[in-house]
């Protein structure tokens, strides 16, 4: 009997453990790459990139009816986040010189096309002083498959008003629904309160935090002529979901379910972390959005997760547990490369505006000039400000110079984008 409890215990183990070592559930894999990192920590196995012993990783991508993609991007990254990069000519060949010998799990990607997570049994291997042969297929992008909103609620307008940092007055709703009996999370919709019921440009407008939190920029813009959709996702490792339900709130707008709201002419307001949110959703829908302003976003997970390995980027509110949360780079590339807009400036068919300030001390400026100087390397319509001053989240509480500047610059940039056609 003893015997038989002990091999049933065994197995349970067993399972328990395949489960937490191999699950791909959010719940479940913040927790075994936490793990791992610190063991790795203590025991001193975290390896990374030599600069003797090098290799190269080579070959062709093509799309399933075997056709070369010229323009795709293949990457594969060290453990510590240093990202070697190729991108493919017209004949869909590209090289990635000067890789560290070792194990790899190649990501890969093209307008037009799912990303590709290449997992093998050993990983992809380069040998040092050899040029390793690697083809790769993508599969053409389908229509992310959404559950539509139900309930679909929008609350009584009522007249909400800000003194500071600029005095703004704007009729405010609160927009409501729910998926597969999930509540969204609080969606705000503000309008001008000027008595009108001409159609506006629409702004979704993505925050690092609660919707309610965010009035101080939501009302000026709705006083500005807008019509503003306001969300705030919580943070989470995965976004998915969050992204899934600003395609529904969008699509809202296009069905003229909101008041006021133009769904012919959206464009997306994000700053710091939501601005994962806006470009992964550039990337699902890049024919919605007319215009993109970005404030201190991250754009480059790879690039801060070397910064952070390095000892040169000391992240606060805890942002440091979730690099270390997201995984190894070289084991688990496909989330960092997902939400590394950088690696998908392709998809990008509309202007961006990034404005970042030199003095964020949370997501160096950096990050901005990354993404902006491969915008300039495409020919994408962009701009790129970088201000002296200010902190990450570009906010004061009394109105000065700055803030001024800031919104005029908002407001210009919309209202050019978003004009309407002649």
């Amino acid at each position: 009997m003893l015997r038989r409890s002990a091999i049933g215990l065994g197995m349970m183990l067993l399972l328990a453990g395949t489960l937490f070592f191999t699950s791909t559930s959010p719940r479940i894999w913040p927790y075994r790459n936490t793990l791992q990192y610190l063991l790795r920590k203590q025991f001193g196995t975290v390896q990374l990139p030599s600069d003797a012993a090098r290799g190269s990783l080579q070959g062709v991508v093509r799309s399933t009816w075997g056709r070369p993609i010229a323009g795709a991007t293949v990457l594969v990254s060290g453990p510590d986040g240093t990202a070697f990069v190729g991108e493919t000519d017209a004949a869909g060949r590209y090289q990635i010189p000067n890789v560290p010998a070792g194990s790899y799990i190649p990501v890969a990607g093209a307008p037009g096309f799912a990303d590709l997570t290449l997992r093998t049994w050993l990983g992809v291997q380069i040998a040092s002083g050899r040029a390793t042969a690697l083809d790769l297929t993508l599969q053409p992008r389908s229509p992310t498959p959404l559950v539509a909103a139900a309930d679909v609620r929008l609350s009584s307008p009522q007249t909400w008003s800000i003194q500071q940092p600029l005095p703004a007055q704007a009729v405010r709703r609160e927009l409501s629904f729910t998926v597969n009996g999930r509540p969204n999370q609080t969606t705000l919709f503000y309008t001008p309160n000027d008595g009108q019921t001409t159609m506006l440009p629409t702004l979704l407008a993505v925050y690092p935090g609660p919707a309610d939190q965010w009035e101080s920029v939501s009302l000026p813009l709705a006083q500005a002529g807008y019509a503003v959709i306001a969300v705030g996702p919580a943070y989470a490792l995965d976004l998915e979901a969050d992204v899934d339900d600003l395609q529904r709130v969008v699509a809202l707008a296009k069905a003229g379910k909101l008041p006021r709201a133009d769904g012919s002419r959206i464009g997306a307001l994000a700053g710091s972390y939501s601005g994962l949110h806006v470009m992964r959703f550039a990337v699902r829908e890049p024919d919605t959005l007319r215009a993109v302003l970005l404030l201190g976003p991250p754009t480059d997970m790879f690039e801060l997760r070397r910064q952070f390995e390095a000892g040169t980027l000391f992240p606060p509110f805890g942002l440091d547990q979730a690099l270390i949360a997201l995984g190894l780079p070289h084991q688990e590339p496909e989330r960092y490369w997902r939400y590394s807009s950088r690696y998908h400036a392709r998809d990008m068919r509309m202007p961006v505006m990034l404005i970042h300030s030199k003095q964020d001390e949370v997501v160096p400026f950096t990050q901005s000039q990354l993404l902006a100087d491969e915008f300039k390397r495409l020919g994408k319509p962009h701009e790129l400000h970088i201000l002296e001053g200010m902190g990450h989240y570009l906010l004061a509480t009394e109105r000065t110079p700055a803030i001024d500047d800031l919104f005029r610059t908002t407001v210009e940039f919309f209202d050019q984008q978003l004009a309407p056609a002649p």
